[in-house]
């Protein structure tokens, strides 16, 4: 076990710790690569969401979507309106709503970002047979089921 680990002395603490630890460079590894596209994190992140959504978007629906202020949506959009990542244009039935739509260079950013994940992804899991990943994802499915059941608990 890890020495300089306070929360290492029992098995779930040791497992916490590599679970935490893992994520953490999960995310460090899609943040480099994200930036070496050119995007700032909340900019690509506003543009994966918006491209999973059916129907256009208000800012106030993606600013409730992804947590974040009405403002902070506004600042973004205008990066990415700038970088030509996505258009916006006021609705004729409402002035204060602007359509949002992600143009070519933003799909073609969103596209190459997936493969960049992917790689990321089977690079982490890297000699992981079939049968361990899917006792992996049972594991995980468990964990969640578990921590939801304490939430409820405490609500």
């Amino acid at each position: 076990m890890k020495k300089n680990c306070q929360h290492c002395s029992t098995p779930e603490g040791m497992a916490m710790h590599l679970f935490i630890r893992v994520s953490h460079m999960h995310h460090a590894a899609i943040e480099g690569r994200v930036m070496k596209l050119g995007f700032h994190h909340s900019q690509h992140r506003m543009l994966m969401h918006l491209a999973k959504y059916e129907h256009i978007p208000s800012q106030k629906e993606l600013a409730d979507a992804m947590g974040i202020t009405p403002a902070a949506v506004t600042t973004t959009l205008k990066r990415l309106e700038r970088e030509g990542y996505i258009t916006r244009t006021v609705t004729d039935e409402d002035n204060r709503r602007n359509e949002i739509r992600i143009t070519d260079a933003g799909l073609k950013a969103i596209n190459e970002s997936r493969v960049l994940f992917d790689s990321v992804d089977r690079q982490m899991f890297k000699g992981i047979s079939e049968d361990e990943l899917k006792a992996f994802t049972a594991t995980l499915e468990r964990m969640r089921d578990n921590l939801g059941e304490e939430i409820s608990r405490e609500a």
